[in-house]
């Protein structure tokens, strides 16, 4: 009998499992190496013949009314489920259906859950819960559930967080709670205290008009969003208790008063983004004791006034944008080099720049850090009458004066 070589041996082995999965796809779903795909095949059962080596699972959006609890016996390497879509209820999974012990990612996004189901995988990690009417997070929400590092419940309706509701979570990570209906007072100031592990928290789009008490949330936060909200005022100290925070997001929001010392003692904080909001103007202690800032945004505000060493905290500061604002003018010492001396990128387009004596400092920065302005050619002049409408790239630092002003050359 001839012998296979050894090196074609391996190949064959290696290829086997994957050739047996295709071979035993369930029609009309489609299997790729440890991935079946059954979502939108119109099925109204989970096969009954899925391969046994099935990792990852997507069956969403078909019109399966009923999960058996037998519906996944024997797949012991199951880890990733796709159930989106699928309009499911409470009474739509019976008892024990999720009791995997493989499965640590599990999609219910767009069904009609009301609740946080009882019966989740024992060792579940991460959770998509977008796109369900859940109005109430209960205190007993997630009480058999504290494997869960990421919960997402975006676009849910929710408006209420009971006291409790996150305490079982003691392993989360993230938790996303955007494009909800969460008011000033929907939740407790003691509502994320047990998460000490958590490192990303989003309201993003939601309807709070004040920043919430911080004073308990987890020091362990490094990102925390609170995107499109009808905040109007950054309290000063508002956040001082969370040391570790890296990013803060407020933008396409209200905020039209950002108060001295709002973040103070926020050091490591290196990306703040507030861009489309209604901030009029900037203090020499507005952005105070972010001496980790490297990356700020205040594109598309009302920002009018800069005040001198407005940025004398910042001197980690690489990019800076002012674009879309009404600022006029700008004195020396709001970019002075002491103050910013990594800075590598200023966006300062469409303002409305009078061009004249006071500002010629910041063209001639142009020709001496041709790098660091970005865009001159969308910088345009609104005056003096001479200048008026010409971009700076089509003028030099003389062309910049005052009536009463001549330079000599």
């Amino acid at each position: 009998m001839m012998m296979l070589p050894g090196s074609l041996l391996v190949m064959v082995f290696i290829l086997v499992p994957d050739f047996v999965l295709l071979q035993n796809c369930p029609p009309p779903c489609e299997c790729i190496s440890t991935t079946v795909y059954c979502n939108m095949t119109g099925i109204t059962n989970v096969p009954s013949d899925l391969p046994i080596n099935t990792e990852t699972l997507y069956i969403g959006n078909n019109p399966i009314k009923f999960v058996a609890k037998t519906a996944f016996v024997g797949l012991d390497k199951l880890a990733w489920l796709d159930f989106s879509g699928n309009n499911f209820k409470e009474s739509s999974i019976e008892k024990g259906a999720l009791n995997i012990p493989s499965l640590l990612v599990l999609d219910l996004t767009q069904n009609s859950f009301i609740t946080i189901p009882q019966e989740l995988p024992p060792n579940l990690i991460r959770i998509y819960f977008y796109y369900n009417p859940i109005t109430t997070l209960k205190a007993t929400s997630f009480v058999n559930h504290s494997t869960i590092q990421f919960l997402y419940l975006d676009n849910t309706q929710l408006n209420k967080i009971e006291d409790h509701a996150f305490d079982p979570l003691v392993n989360a990570v993230e938790i996303d709670l955007a494009f909800n209906k969460l008011v000033d007072g929907s939740f407790g100031p003691m509502t994320f205290v047990k998460n000490l592990k958590l490192i990303n928290l989003g309201f993003r789009f939601n309807n709070l008009k004040t920043i919430p008490d911080t004073s308990n949330f987890p020091v362990s936060l490094q990102s925390l969003d609170f995107v499109g909200n009808k905040i109007k005022i950054i309290p000063a100290y508002a956040f001082r208790t969370l040391t570790n925070l890296t990013s803060m997001a407020f933008w396409q929001g209200e905020i039209n008063d950002i108060e001295n010392n709002a973040f103070y003692g926020l050091h490591k904080l290196s990306y703040l983004d507030m861009m489309q909001d209604h901030v009029s103007s900037i203090t020499n202690l507005t952005f105070n004791g972010l001496t980790g800032l490297q990356n700020v945004f205040l594109d598309l505000n009302n920002t009018s006034k800069i005040e001198p060493g407005a940025f004398q905290s910042t001197r980690s500061i690489q990019q800076l944008w002012l674009g879309s604002n009404k600022l006029t003018s700008l004195v020396p010492e709001v970019l002075n080099k002491t103050f910013v001396p990594q800075l590598s990128a200023l966006f300062i387009d469409d303002n409305p720049w009078i061009c004249d004596c006071h500002l010629r400092w910041l063209r001639q920065k142009m020709d001496d850090e041709p790098n660091v302005i970005q865009d001159p050619h969308l910088i345009v002049c609104s005056g003096p009458t001479k200048v008026s409408g010409k971009a700076w790239d089509s003028l030099q630092p003389n062309d910049f004066v005052c009536a009463d002003h001549k330079i000599n050359t």
